[in-house]
């Protein structure tokens, strides 16, 4: 068994773990997390321009979704990415797990290949999990923030910062 054919038995048991465990918003947030790993690993073997070509590969893999949508007829709105729920660490967790399993097994390919479809793969069971597609720019935001904590905070939300003068 080659490593790509490896990918997606691994990707889907683990899918199955996390979907008994959580609800689709978790899911969801596992998924991202999982396609961030790849991400990063991606940006480690190959430096900015590989997450470049990765993110367009991303970028036109919705847009074709997209376009095969309108062209049968089909108006699909984008997915919302739903708010992490109490099982989200699990699901990332688990779903980082699996992305990690993948890059191990693609550790001796002489490409990034298999990074990449391993990326593909992850987005669309994320779309599959969301019933649609989120938006290219709300997807490729959350893969490019380092962590949860880095979200934009709405200026309203942000703690009063106190100091004092001497």
């Amino acid at each position: 068994m080659s490593f790509i054919e490896m990918i997606e038995p691994v990707i889907d048991h683990s899918l199955t773990i996390a979907n008994n465990r959580a609800s689709v918003g978790d899911v969801a947030h596992g998924l991202i997390a999982a396609v961030k790993r790849v991400r990063a690993a991606v940006e480690e073997v190959g430096g900015y321009t590989m997450v470049s070509i990765l993110e367009g590969a991303i970028r036109d893999r919705l847009i074709i979704r997209g376009l095969r949508a309108a062209r049968s007829g089909e108006r699909e709105l984008p997915a919302t990415l739903p708010v992490p729920g109490p099982r989200a660490l699990v699901t990332e967790t688990i779903m980082v797990a699996a992305a990690e399993t993948c890059l191990i097994y693609g550790a001796d390919e002489p490409d990034v290949t298999g990074l990449l479809y391993t990326a593909f793969m992850l987005v669309d069971r994320l779309i599959e999990a969301l019933h649609a597609a989120p938006t290219v720019d709300d997807l490729l935001a959350c893969l490019r923030a380092d962590d949860v904590h880095d979200a934009v905070v709405p200026v309203d939300e942000m703690a009063p910062v106190f100091a004092s003068v001497h």
